[in-house]
């Protein structure tokens, strides 16, 4: 069991990963003044799609993990602290993930738009 909420809690990090790294790579496209072309579609069509399963397993692993986490996760040592910790990753990772629903619907929009002209 302890190796299943491993391989949870790494899916779970991996998925959230995920998100980040497709909402820096949409954060620098639209930086830069994309062009609407064949390929950037195609870029932005994928990193939405990544976007969406990023967030299926962050929800999904996620869910599993905060209920194993007392159980297998739980360091008597760390004591509340841990809990501290976990609320401020969650309200920057929370920062993130809007920053990146901003980006994930500039990008529908402009997909929408260049298909429409």
């Amino acid at each position: 069991m302890a190796n299943l909420v491993l391989l949870n809690n790494f899916l779970h990090d991996f998925s959230a990963a995920g998100w980040i790294f497709c909402t820096v790579i949409l954060w620098q496209l639209f930086r830069k003044s994309i062009s609407f072309d064949v390929p950037t579609a195609d870029i932005l069509r994928t990193i939405r799609q990544l976007m969406i399963l990023s967030l299926i397993g962050i929800v999904v692993f996620g869910i599993i993990r905060a209920l194993a986490y007392e159980k297998y996760e739980w360091n008597e040592a760390a004591g509340d602290a841990q809990v501290t910790l976990l609320i401020i990753k969650h309200i920057i990772l929370t920062v993130v993930f809007v920053w990146g629903v901003y980006y994930y619907r500039k990008a529908g929009k402009f997909l929408q738009e260049s298909t429409s002209e």
